[in-house]
């Protein structure tokens, strides 16, 4: 190392930090060598300390003055004050040769010289400036080849990310807010779109704010908007005037968790009579057959008898009461004409059926007292049931009372169509007279259930989940594939036959009609929430993270070992403290954190990564946020996400992080595994911007021009129009 690089001397190391005392005749804080003059002791820049034949990488995080009386031995003399300027250092990484990496395995001694970082230095750790870095990369070890902006500290010296280890293992990007972090999350996605060797990339950007269309997009002739340079991008909105364009998730892609959270669905009474009424609408399809559906029935309420009759309780009466309940649903139907088509292998008639229920209402009959309450039925009375709907039980499920049936039917989890209205009409009215026919009082405990139920399916404002008020979604061929094609910008299938505009008239699924009109391949997906209903954000965004979780997950599964995070997806989760936040109490649920916290611990593995950007990470789950290995942080200022923010990040990070609330508008701090060092970065601008930018108050004040506002058409649109004419075109 030449003379002239040399600034000091170690005179402390206490674990990852050192202490250097600047060379006395240092003049000034600059020391000029062969390279040019360099500032000396700048907060952010880096130091070099020989140990052998390595070089230890230090960034200096703090500079102070210390002034001290020098006395003679014999105390005859004082001289004047002496200044010492020492420099703080926390070690960052280790030089072996030409090749840098984070962490130290071994530490400087007392009175080792310290050098100022020279271009070779820093090429061994940012790489050189003159490399592109995008046209060597390998694509098994792509290596710091996305370049994010410029060192605040080193100028011209340019900083790169590694796109495996920054995506590989997610992300967060923190400020506050008018930090520039959506700039950030906007310039990273084009950077990677301009690398000549990228062909194509899969990001969905959750936008809850409504302004990442412009980054990608722009508008041309007042209405139409065009994609920006060469990459394509979809963009869906929550708006409910574009009825044609704007987002629409049927509502039978939501699993039995997603219903429960959406209609707060207590547990007790209100969950397991949900899920029953769930799994008899997933199963009544319009193939379904009169005996399938009266098949169920029966297996049900025998089941129910027996489990009643096998009771050490007063039920005697609910025995009976069942008894004659099934005696009336049977009578209702075509018994004979149903149980004697192609399907049936019974041989059941009416008769046998009604002279089993006839023996078990009687034998609980007599076991009534009619003072008191129903008694317990004996043990001859139990025998008497079982021996009378045994035969019965066996023959409509080929298997022994008590016994599994196995389960041939759907799930209350299949992503399978099913009618809302029926639903609401038949099948919750059939679980809850089943309950209510045992003596309990279901409906009265699911009375704030069903009012949820009743007002989300007639508010419009939910039309984008489960259609117009009163009508029925269509169930078109290949629903929940067409709709991941379109939300992973992954392009129309050729080979899927697709439903026509008669059985799904166009209008009513917006992204069936985009993948019916053969749409292309895009490589980022803004999804518009906006205008959704702030209760339902939450549910939107997790049923979103699931259904792309969970088809990554079968991708590996079906597609064999090769197929497993073959399709990686990023996932940009705009302002997420307002849908995964850490619950204050132990009690709280919140299923949009169920799902994210799921996919910070196992998205990795199918390919699933996701970036998190949030203004407040106090309120952000810690699972989330501590599965990130990486992150850039901009300004942060509130004391509570600086401590928090703080527990998240190693250590060794501390003194670095006492910058934070003083950081500049689109200057960032960069931590973690996907930069080869910690630095302070100046991010290259977005181009072209996401609509972000901070309001002009003065320059609305001192305009001559009166802006006009459209205050009647919003609030029209705001009051629920109903009208054709009061929608109006999307644009």
């Amino acid at each position: 190392m030449p003379t002239d690089f040399e600034i000091g001397r170690v005179v402390a190391v206490d674990t990852a930090q050192v202490s250097i005392e600047l060379n006395r005749d240092l003049k000034g804080m600059s020391r000029s060598t062969y390279e040019g003059p360099q500032e000396v002791g700048r907060i952010n820049s880096y130091v070099i300390i020989p140990v052998g034949a390595r070089r230890l990488v230090a960034m200096v995080t703090r500079v102070v003055l210390v002034e001290e009386a020098e006395m003679k031995a014999d105390r005859t003399m004082v001289a004047l004050p002496a200044a010492r300027r020492l420099m703080k250092a926390t070690l960052i990484g280790t030089i072996d040769g030409d090749s840098f990496r984070q962490g130290v395995s071994l530490f400087p001694v007392l009175d080792s010289p310290v050098y100022l970082a020279a271009r070779v230095d820093l090429d061994a750790i940012f790489g050189p400036i003159g490399s592109t870095g995008n046209t060597l990369a390998d694509p098994e070890k792509p290596g710091f080849c996305i370049p994010i902006g410029e060192s605040a500290v080193v100028q011209g010296r340019p900083i790169r990310i590694d796109p495996d280890a920054f995506f590989g293992k997610h992300a967060a990007i923190l400020g506050s807010t008018g930090s520039g972090k959506s700039c950030t999350i906007a310039s990273l996605i084009q950077s990677i779109r301009e690398q000549p060797a990228v062909k194509r990339t899969t990001f969905v950007i959750l936008d809850t704010n409504g302004e990442y269309r412009t980054a990608f997009q722009k508008q041309k002739d007042g209405c139409a908007w065009e994609d920006v340079g060469s990459g394509k991008a979809l963009y869906i909105p929550s708006d409910p005037r574009k009825a044609g364009e704007r987002l629409v998730i049927p509502y039978w892609f939501m699993n039995a968790e997603d219903f429960v959270r959406l209609f707060q669905a207590s547990k007790g009474v209100q969950r397991p009579v949900l899920l029953e009424a769930l799994r008899l609408a997933r199963n009544d399809t319009p193939s379904a057959s009169p005996l399938a559906i009266l098949r169920e029935e029966l297996v049900h309420e025998i089941n129910r008898i027996w489990s009643l009759s096998g009771k050490d309780e007063k039920t005697s009466k609910d025995v009976k009461d069942v008894a004659n309940g099934l005696k009336t649903l049977i009578g209702q139907v075509d018994f004979t004409a149903a149980w004697t088509d192609s399907e049936a292998t019974y041989s059941l008639t009416k008769a046998a059926v009604e002279t089993a229920l006839d023996v078990v209402s009687t034998t609980a009959e007599v076991h009534i007292d009619k003072d008191t309450y129903p008694k317990v039925l004996p043990a001859d009375a139990r025998k008497a049931i079982r021996d009378a709907i045994g035969p019965i039980y066996e023959k409509l499920t080929v298997t022994q009372l008590g016994e599994s049936a196995g389960g041939t039917g759907r799930s209350a989890d299949a992503p399978s169509h099913f009618d809302k209205l029926k639903f609401r009409s038949r099948h919750i009215e059939q679980v809850l007279r089943r309950e209510e026919s045992g003596g309990a009082r279901a409906r009265d405990f699911s009375g704030t259930m069903l009012l949820r139920i009743d007002r989300l399916l007639a508010d419009r404002r939910f039309d984008f989940l489960f259609g117009p008020v009163g009508e029925a979604l269509p169930n078109p061929a290949h629903a929940l594939a067409t709709f991941l094609r379109d939300m992973l910008g992954i392009g129309a299938s050729s080979e899927a036959a697709l439903s026509n505009d008669a059985d799904v008239p166009r209008g009513r699924l917006s992204f069936y009609d985009r993948q019916r009109a053969n749409a292309s391949a895009v490589d980022v997906v803004i999804l518009d929430l906006s205008l959704l209903a702030s209760e339902v954000l939450e549910n939107v965004t997790a049923l979103i993270g699931r259904l792309i979780l969970e088809f990554l997950q079968r991708l590996g599964e079906q597609g064999g070992e090769e197929m497993r995070g073959s399709l990686p997806v990023v996932l940009v989760l705009e302002e997420a403290q307002n849908y995964i936040q850490q619950p204050r109490f132990a009690e709280e649920e919140s299923i949009a954190r169920v799902v994210f916290e799921r996919i910070a611990r196992e998205g990795r593995k199918y390919g699933l990564s996701l970036v998190v950007a949030s203004q407040r990470p106090s309120e952000l789950s810690k699972t989330v946020l501590s599965q990130c290995s990486s992150f850039i942080v901009h300004r942060l200022q509130n004391p509570e996400d600086l401590r928090y923010f703080k527990e998240i990040v190693p250590s060794i990070y501390g003194p670095m992080l006492e910058q934070i609330p003083a950081l500049a508008p689109q200057t960032a701090l960069v931590l973690g595994e996907c930069v080869p060092a910690p630095a302070l970065v100046k991010i290259r601008e977005a181009r072209p911007v996401p609509r972000s930018r901070d309001p002009k108050f003065y320059r609305y004040w001192v305009s001559d021009r009166a802006l006009k506002v459209d205050v009647e058409g919003i609030c029209k649109q705001w009051e629920g129009a109903t009208k054709a004419e009061d929608k109006g075109a999307g644009g």
